[in-house]
This record gives structure tokens, C-alpha cells and sequence, in this order.
């Protein structure tokens, strides 16, 4: 299956709540066009559902996505963001996470530079302790 991504993803555990389901979960990934959420329950594929992110050092914000495809591996689904024109703040909202996403690509390029440091045998990777889903992988 060829990729139909149009932006790349970055992992994030990301708080997420659906207030239609009063359900609570978390992403696994991100990027500017969608997010992959876990959580316990299924929504029909082709939903469109309010969800509302954590995003670190900026706070709650509320989105709307379409339910593009349930997960297989993991339970959940992977969600794309709409806006819809008709609410006058979906937009404003979405262009708040859209600037969080491209802050994101340069915390990614120091990630970067600290796995060639390791690489380079001139620092060591350091991990923290009892939490396996921190570990940086190179």
C-alpha cells in the first residue's frame, strides 16, 4: 500500500479527550493534516467527531477530525483535521496547531543532532529510568 500522507508525522503522547463519548485517550503520532489516537473504544470509519488536544506549553485546544481508518495493531484510529467554515474559531484553531506542528520539526532536528552526538560516541544515551516509551531511537 503506497503512502498517502501529504505531511510528515511526528510520535507524541498527546492527551486527547472526545466530548461526544465523554472518552479519553492519547495520540501516537501526529502531523499538520491528522493524528493516530488510542483509545478503548471504535468509531465507524467516515465519522466526523470534535476532539480536543493537550498541547504542551500551549494548553486544551478543540478540532475536528474525520474518522479515516480504525487501527489495526493498535486500538484506535487515525484521524484527518477539517475545518469547518461554518464555526467561526475552527479555523483559528487549527492554525494554532498547525504553528505547534512546525515547532515540532525543530524539536525534531535537536533530537537529531543529540542521536549523532551518540552515534559519535561523544555523549551517551541516556534514558529515563522505568520508561521504556522515552527511549530515543537512532
Amino acid at each position: 500500500m503506497s503512502e498517502r500522507r501529504k505531511s510528515p508525522r511526528y510520535p507524541a503522547h498527546l492527551h486527547a479527550y472526545f466530548p461526544e463519548f465523554h472518552l479519553w485517550g492519547y495520540t501516537s503520532n501526529i502531523s499538520l493534516d491528522g493524528c493516530y489516537v488510542v483509545i478503548s473504544i471504535s468509531i465507524s470509519e467516515g465519522f466526523i467527531t470534535d476532539l480536543v488536544l493537550e498541547l504542551p506549553v500551549v494548553g486544551a485546544i478543540p478540532l475536528k477530525g474525520y474518522v479515516q481508518r480504525r487501527g489495526q495493531c493498535l486500538s484506535g484510529l487515525g484521524l484527518q483535521f477539517i475545518q469547518l467554515h461554518l464555526e467561526n474559531d475552527q479555523s483559528d484553531y487549527y492554525s494554532l496547531y498547525a504553528r505547534f506542528i512546525k515547532q515540532i520539526s525543530r524539536l525534531e532536528e535537536v533530537r537529531e543532532y543529540y542521536l549523532d552526538l551518540v552515534r559519535q560516541g561523544r555523549l551517551k544515551l541516556v534514558t529515563m529510568p522505568g520508561d521504556e516509551s522515552n527511549k530515543l531511537q537512532g
